[in-house]
């Protein structure tokens, strides 16, 4: 009962909050769309950084900028002026971001591939497209770099999925000056994905932004509000009259041989020779423009990042994110459920029915070979559907494993969706242990309710033929609320104690959940010039023991002071007094 009042309140104050509070910075769509041309050549460009090629001056260039932090809607302190042609080849972008301090204003803190997974990718002065080829305003393709040429690029789908560890195939080189720094892209149209229509020119959905770390000023070429981003592709300019060559099957194949020869001489471990060679690879084939086909054979995972170390002193499994590629790609389509936002905004809870780390790997991390599988990723206006097959190899211990998951996603108005994901664990028997077949299947539904407010809620069901057929379910209902001036949330979950998804992961079991919170973002006129923003808040999350109704935990977290400041920093006060009771003997560091 409590939790319903809690959840009742919190949903009344945010319908509330929508109405009365400050409305009119969440802006809408402008209704004339900002326009730029793409010029079409016959030749390629060298991409070396310099524009001094004589067709980028054909370029019909479009620029004035505007903020979006710190002053959202002023004009950008240092313009970026954009450029586009193209050819039967490449889509080029150049841009040249105006910097009155030159090389001295540049800030790049690291070179990997899109920034570095694991470090804050706006600690870089950065330059950006993202492309919404179909003109949906739900689907968008990002591409950006900093000042040095490292690339970063993501899928991304209605702003709240999002694929960072895709790598598309594309080119840049940038160059530095005393005015500022140039970037010079090529895109092949392979990379891109867009409709095959009749009439030879389409209009597509871009926007263009830029970060200058110096001032932290993030700017954009069309508006959106600062509390969202620019995913957000309702808000996004119009690329006028392109003319792309019709889109066409693209197969990569990406073989591997390997070999090993080992020869051991000694008296101790005798005197062996072995040699053993290992094949296998991977083909994807872009089908057409909305469906990609993967296969791997024979699978070598010997490139992925490795974990990194935890020493983990709570009662709860850690989660390790996905590191290996096959499973990185489009895998926003299988991961629905309820995960952790940064700051845990949303709560600390995790329901997956999906996690691909489950392939492949024991409990342990260790790998176990996986012999050949399958995914197929198709995305379109009305739906999005995919599947995924995997066999693993057996040992002594444990039978060979199948692995099967399907998911259907349905676009419903303009940024809602329902769906369902199933997936199937068999493995089967061998003589000392017996084989088995778990499933999972969930339903799920996403709602933005108006330009703020959204809903998100799934319903899961497991059952295994072990354990006598134990069934067990799962699921959660999620409000979250953002705007300039707020942003609150609140999740409410469970999780029954026979509930079992074998290809999944869950934070606790046996446990309802609620997190309620909030924050405020506050930008009075007064405030110091060295300070952005004031951010007070608090959230409180509760856990009960599903079986007993027992409370289990409570967290509170309250923050009266929370200073944003200009130069990227935080400056806070946390008091969160938290109670926890232990209904079995804990034993972290094999203390009791």
């Amino acid at each position: 009962m409590r939790l319903l009042l809690s959840l009742s309140s919190v949903i009344i104050f945010l319908f509330l909050f929508e109405k009365q509070a400050y409305s009119q910075d969440i802006f809408l769509p402008d209704s004339i769309k900002r326009e730029v041309y793409a010029i079409q050549i016959e030749t390629n460009l060298d991409i070396d950084g310099n524009l001094d090629e004589a067709e980028w001056q054909k370029a019909r260039p479009v620029s004035e900028f505007v903020q979006v932090e710190p002053l959202q809607g002023n004009q950008a302190n240092q313009d970026t002026e954009i450029r586009i042609l193209y050819n039967k080849y490449f889509l080029y972008i150049a841009a040249f971001c105006k910097d009155s301090a030159g090389r001295n204003a540049i800030r790049v803190p690291d070179m990997r591939r899109d920034f570095d997974r694991d470090f804050d990718f706006r600690a870089h002065d950065f330059f950006g497209i993202s492309i919404d080829a179909f003109n949906d305003k739900r689907n968008a393709m990002a591409f950006m770099t900093n000042p040095y040429g490292t690339q970063r690029d993501l899928l991304s789908f209605d702003d709240r999925l999002f694929d960072t560890d895709w790598d598309g195939l594309w080119r840049v080189r940038t160059q530095r000056n005393k005015n500022g720094w140039t970037a010079e892209i090529a895109i092949p149209w392979q990379t891109l994905r867009y409709p095959k229509t009749d009439t030879p020119s389409q209009s597509w959905g871009i926007n263009f932004f830029r970060n200058r770390r110096k001032t932290n000023e993030l700017t954009t070429w069309s508006p959106f509000p600062r509390a969202f981003s620019v995913l957000r592709m309702e808000y996004a300019g119009i690329l006028k009259d392109i003319q792309p060559p019709p889109p066409s099957p693209n197969v990569r194949v990406q073989p591997y041989v390997l070999g090993v020869a080992d020869k051991y001489n000694g008296n101790e471990v005798g005197y062996e020779q072995k040699t053993s060679a290992k094949i296998g690879g991977e083909v994807k084939w872009a089908i057409n423009p909305n469906t990609v086909l993967d296969l791997t054979f024979n699978t070598d995972f010997a490139q992925a990042d490795a974990d990194r170390q935890v020493n983990n002193v709570t009662r709860f499994s850690v989660f390790f994110p996905e590191r290996r590629q096959f499973f990185l790609e489009n895998a926003s389509l299988f991961a629905a459920g309820l995960a952790p936002a940064d700051a845990l905004v949303g709560g600390s809870m995790r329901i997956q029915p999906f996690f691909s780390r489950r392939i492949g790997l024991d409990d342990s991390g260790n790998p176990i070979p996986v012999d050949a599988g399958a995914r197929l990723v198709s995305r379109s206006l009305k739906r999005n559907y995919g599947a995924i097959i995997m066999r693993q190899r057996g040992n002594e211990e444990n039978g060979a494993t199948n692995f099967a998951v399907t998911r259907y996603s349905h676009n419903i108005g303009k940024q809602n969706r329902v769906g369902g994901i199933f997936t199937m664990k068999n493995r089967e028997s061998v003589p000392d242990a017996a084989g088995y077949t778990n499933w999972t299947g969930a339903v799920d539904g996403f709602f933005r309710l108006s330009q703020k407010l959204s809903l998100n809620m799934m319903a899961v069901g497991t059952s295994s033929t072990q354990n006598r057929g134990a069934q067990g379910m799962a699921g959660y209902l999620q409000f979250s609320y953002n705007s300039n001036q707020f942003v609150g949330w609140s999740t409410s979950t469970i999780v029954t104690k026979d509930f079992n998804p074998e290809m999944g992961f869950v934070s606790r079991y046996d446990v309802i959940s609620n997190s309620t919170g909030g924050f405020a973002v506050w930008r009075p006129d007064w405030k110091p010039k060295w300070v952005r923003g004031f951010e007070p808040g608090m959230f409180v999350e509760t856990y009960l023991q599903a079986s007993t109704g027992r409370l289990q935990e409570r967290v509170i977290s309250f923050n009266p002071i929370w200073l944003a400041m200009q130069n990227g920093g935080f400056f806070g006060l946390f008091v969160t007094p938290t109670y926890q009771r232990l209904d079995e003997t804990f034993s972290p560091l094999g203390i009791n």
